[in-house]
């Protein structure tokens, strides 16, 4: 394989993490209004990997082409959307997915223009996501599934590889592709995906180190695997998400056990610095205020919001010690 090219690989992965984080800190996208990520989420996520290689691979070429071409040209206009506004986002979108095409008889033009295309629409993604509320818990849930997916798929079928087989040449090929050939340099769209996507979400989660750090181990897996395919130790595809997957999972589970819980969207754009403490229950407030001298240990107390509302010896006389001065107890807790 070539080399420059393999050596290329990373490089153009690490612009693509870059660019990503630098957007996350400057630009907001505005949330649709479907709420935040949940688990349910990420299994839709994962449904939609596994069936467009299927689909693909059953669809005719016009039709596939059609399909990635619109999916590409969309996610390059909310990119680029909250730098020039909506409407005007659509020009240069609607500019790069026609020259691409209008490049179909150059392999060349067609491959950089695809891979442009690429890179701006991973960027959006992420960041939509991210920025949606999708934690790195969900992104590691998400790795952990791929990652066995890509083993199945790439090493124990062919699926992976008739994919990339069909789709090579293609405009909108899903795929970041340096080079051409039955061993192209190139990174399937899901691989690159995860490579920027985590680092953006431990960003958020857990802050800038968590995200040098994710960012370190993603351009290290896709080195050690181009470099390997350099000596020729390997020589057909390799299922990279089968190798991140698990180191994903693994800093996820590091990052947790160190911090605690994960900094909410809101949290990180207040530059706060640790994830605030989890909300205390009312009524367990109520009771940690109550230190006032002349309580018996083992009274009780009628609780309305934060608020001790009445006191009793039993649970009955609290509750009546606050209707007498007006007020419904929403809880009686022992002190």
């Amino acid at each position: 394989m070539n080399t420059t090219a393999l050596a290329a690989l990373s490089g153009v992965t690490a612009v693509a993490i870059a660019l990503a984080l630098g957007y996350l800190a400057r630009i907001r996208i505005p949330r649709p209004p479907v709420g935040v990520y949940t688990a349910g989420d990420v299994a839709v996520v994962c449904v939609g990997v596994v069936l467009a290689p299927l689909l693909d691979l059953a669809l005719p070429t016009p039709v596939v082409v059609t399909v990635f071409g619109v999916v590409l040209g969309t996610a390059v206009q909310f990119t680029l959307a909250p730098v020039l506004g909506g409407r005007w986002a659509w020009l240069p979108a609607a500019a790069a997915v026609g020259t691409t095409l209008a490049l179909h008889a150059s392999p060349t033009g067609v491959l950089a223009a695809t891979d442009a295309l690429l890179l701006i629409a991973v960027v959006g993604v992420a960041n939509l996501w991210v920025q949606s509320g999708m934690r790195a818990a969900h992104v590691a849930a998400l790795a952990a599934v791929l990652a066995v997916y890509d083993l199945v798929a790439t090493t124990l079928t062919s699926v992976t590889l008739r994919f990339a087989a069909e789709v090579q040449g293609q405009p909108f090929a899903p795929q970041l592709a340096l080079t051409r050939g039955a061993l192209p340099v190139s990174l399937g769209l899901g691989d690159l995906l995860l490579l920027v996507l985590f680092p953006l979400a431990a960003a958020k989660a857990y802050g800038r180190r968590a995200a040098l750090l994710a960012a370190a181990v993603g351009l290290a897996v896709v080195s050690a695997v181009s470099a390997l395919f350099a000596t020729h130790v390997l020589t057909t595809g390799f299922p990279l998400l089968a190798a991140l997957g698990p180191l994903i999972v693994a800093q996820q589970l590091y990052w947790r056990q160190r911090c605690g819980r994960e900094r909410s969207w809101a949290e990180w754009r207040s530059g706060a610095r640790e994830p605030a403490p989890p909300p205390v229950n009312p009524a367990e407030a109520a009771l940690r205020a109550t230190g006032a001298p002349g309580l018996p240990e083992d009274c009780w107390l009628a609780v309305r919001d934060d608020r001790v509302v009445g006191v009793g010896a039993t649970p009955g006389r609290a509750r009546r010690d606050a209707r007498r001065l007006g007020r419904t107890p929403t809880a009686v807790r022992q002190r």
